[in-house]
C-alpha cells in the first residue's frame, strides 16, 4: 500500500466505513428490532464481509446525556478483551521471545494455585485456554475492589481447590488471562497496554482503543454503562481497574472493531501488511481443550453445536455446519460479542452499553449473512436459561431470630472479610474487598439461610433473579462459627473466631 507523503509507515491507512445497509438492507432493521427488544440505550455494530468494513450506530451513549453513538464511540468489551492478550502473546511467540508452553511462574511468580506442582507447571497456554480446572468462585471472578492489586488476586488463588484435574476440561478462569497480560508487559519491559499498542493497535490504526485506567483518560468519546433495574436502564459508573486488564478492561470503538475483525479474518495480515504471522495468530483460534455445547457457557459456544472447544482467548464451535470462532463479554454495565466465520470471510462485533442484547444480535446477523432461516435469537437464548431458584419465604425459624448471634467478621484467606452487622431489626453486611458489595440479609425458608439483597445498582441488576445466599453454621454450643457464601453453584467458606 502506498502511503501519502509525511505519513507514519507503522500505521495502516484505514479504509472508509460503509453503512451497514449497503451490505444488506435487511440488516439495519434486524439491528433495530433486536436492540429495541433488548432495551439497549446504545450499540455499535461492526461487520466485515469480503474484507470491507460496515458499521451501524444505534441509540445514545448515555441515557443522561442522550448524545448519539457514532463509529468513533468506544465501548467497553469485557471478556472480548481476552483475545487482545492472546494476539499479543502470539506476536511475541512469532519472534521467539516467549513460548506458549513457558510456565507462567517464570514471568509472574506471584500466580499461585492450590497444588504447588500445578503452580510450577501451568503455562501461558494453560491460562489462555482456561484449562486450570478452577471453579468460578470468590472475588477473583465476581469482583474485587478496583484498588486491590493483581499480586493479591493471583496469590489468593492458592486457596481455591480445583473442580477438575489440571488440563482435563474447560472451566472459566479470568485471573489466568490477566496473569498472561502481566507476563507480556514484563517480557517486553513496556507493560501490557504499551506492548499491545506498539505491536497491534498502532499498526492497525486502532486509535480509539485502550484499556484499564488509561481508557478513562485516553478515550474522551465513550459509551456510559447501564444496568437494568425494574426493567429500566439505569446509568452506573464505569469500572476501570488494572487488575481486569487481560480478562477484561479493553474499550474499543466500532471503527476500530472493523480493523480488529479484518486482522483476524486476514490471518494477521491487513492490506498486504503482516501484523502477526499467520501461523502464530492461527494458534489463538485453534482448539486447546474440549467444551460441552449446551452445557458450558451458552454465550461462548453455540448451544446447538455438535462440537465445541476453547482456544486461546477464543471459543470455537460449529454454527449450523459453519466453523465459528467467537467470544462474548459481559460486565456490570456492558455486553459485547465478537464473532468470526473464517471460511466465509465474515466478522461481526456487537457492543452494547447495557447488560443484554449483544449475543443475540450477533447470532442474528450471522444467520442472516449465512442465509439461515429467520429466528428470534433473544427468545432462543432466554429459553436456555435455567429457572432461578425459589428460596421461598422465611420459615418459622426466623421468628425466633437472635440477630446478634450472626453479627461479626467471617474470614476467607483469598476473599478477605465478610462482615455481618445488626441493623435495627434486620441484618446487613459488606464484603470490604469486593466491588461495592454492600447488602442486606433476608431470611430464607431454610434454617440459617439468608438471601443477599445488594444495595448497589451494579449488583442489583445482575443478581435480581438469582441472588447469592449466605448459609450460617453453628458449633456444638450453638455459636455461629461459619458463613458460607453460595453463588453460581460454588461455595466460599468464611470462618469466624468465637
Amino acid at each position: 500500500m502506498r502511503l501519502p507523503s509525511g505519513s507514519d509507515p507503522t500505521v495502516t491507512e484505514r479504509p472508509a466505513l460503509l453503512p451497514l445497509d449497503l451490505l444488506d438492507p435487511r440488516l439495519v432493521a434486524l439491528c433495530t428490532s433486536a436492540l429495541q427488544q433488548a432495551q439497549a440505550p446504545g450499540a455499535s455494530v461492526a461487520v466485515v464481509a469480503g474484507d470491507r468494513g460496515y458499521h451501524h450506530a444505534h441509540g445514545v451513549k448515555s441515557v443522561v446525556t442522550n448524545e448519539p453513538v457514532t463509529a468513533s464511540t468506544a465501548f467497553h468489551v469485557a471478556s472480548c478483551s481476552k483475545a487482545f492478550v492472546s494476539a499479543t502473546v502470539a506476536s511475541l511467540v512469532a519472534e521467539g521471545l516467549v513460548s506458549w508452553d513457558d510456565p507462567i511462574s517464570r514471568y509472574v511468580p506471584e500466580f499461585q494455585l492450590y497444588d504447588p506442582w500445578v503452580t510450577a507447571h501451568a503455562s501461558l497456554r494453560d491460562l489462555s485456554a482456561n484449562r486450570l480446572g478452577l471453579p468460578r468462585a470468590g472475588l477473583s471472578n465476581f469482583g474485587f475492589d478496583t484498588t486491590i492489586s493483581n499480586e493479591r488476586v493471583f496469590s489468593g488463588l492458592r486457596h481455591t481447590a480445583p473442580l477438575y484435574p489440571f488440563r482435563s476440561r474447560f472451566t472459566y478462569v479470568n485471573a489466568g488471562h490477566s496473569a498472561n497480560a502481566v507476563a507480556v508487559g514484563r517480557i517486553t519491559g513496556l507493560g501490557f497496554l504499551a506492548t499491545l499498542r506498539q505491536r497491534i493497535l498502532q499498526p492497525l490504526g486502532m486509535t480509539s482503543t485502550s484499556g484499564g485506567d488509561a481508557a478513562r483518560t485516553e478515550l474522551p468519546d465513550q459509551a456510559a454503562w447501564h444496568t437494568f433495574i425494574d426493567d429500566r436502564a439505569v446509568p452506573i459508573d464505569t469500572m476501570v481497574a488494572e487488575q481486569l486488564v487481560g480478562a477484561g478492561g479493553m474499550a474499543v470503538s466500532g471503527a476500530d472493531a472493523v480493523q480488529w475483525l479484518r486482522f483476524h479474518l486476514g490471518g494477521g495480515t491487513v492490506d498486504g501488511r503482516v501484523i502477526v504471522p499467520r501461523q502464530a495468530l492461527q494458534e489463538t483460534h485453534t482448539p486447546q481443550v474440549c467444551a460441552r455445547p449446551g452445557l458450558d457457557f451458552h454465550s461462548l459456544f453455540y448451544p446447538g453445536a455438535r462440537q465445541a472447544a476453547y482456544a486461546l482467548g477464543w471459543a470455537v464451535s460449529d454454527f449450523e455446519g459453519h466453523l465459528m470462532v467467537c467470544h462474548s463479554g459481559n460486565h456490570f454495565g456492558v455486553t459485547a460479542m465478537t464473532l468470526l466465520l473464517p471460511r466465509q470471510g465474515i466478522g461481526i462485533a456487537v457492543y452494547v452499553n447495557a447488560t443484554q442484547g449483544a449475543v443475540a444480535l450477533a447470532y442474528a446477523l450471522a444467520a442472516a449473512l449465512l442465509g439461515l432461516p429467520a429466528r428470534d435469537w433473544q427468545a432462543y437464548f432466554d429459553g436456555l436459561q435455567p429457572a432461578p431458584p425459589k428460596h421461598g419465604r422465611a420459615g418459622a425459624w426466623a421468628k425466633a431470630l437472635v440477630l446478634g448471634a450472626f453479627a461479626g467478621d467471617y474470614h476467607h484467606a483469598a476473599d478477605g472479610v465478610l462482615r455481618i452487622e445488626r441493623d435495627g431489626d434486620s441484618l446487613s453486611g459488606v464484603r470490604p474487598d469486593g466491588y461495592r458489595m454492600g447488602f442486606r440479609l433476608e431470611p430464607a425458608a431454610q434454617e440459617n439461610h439468608f438471601i443477599v439483597r445488594f444495595t448497589a445498582p451494579e449488583w442489583q441488576g445482575g443478581q435480581a433473579n438469582d441472588p447469592p445466599l449466605i448459609r450460617f453454621s453453628r458449633d456444638a454450643a450453638g455459636r455461629v462459627t461459619q458463613a458460607d457464601w453460595l453463588q453460581a453453584g460454588t461455595t466460599r467458606e468464611h470462618r469466624r473466631h468465637v
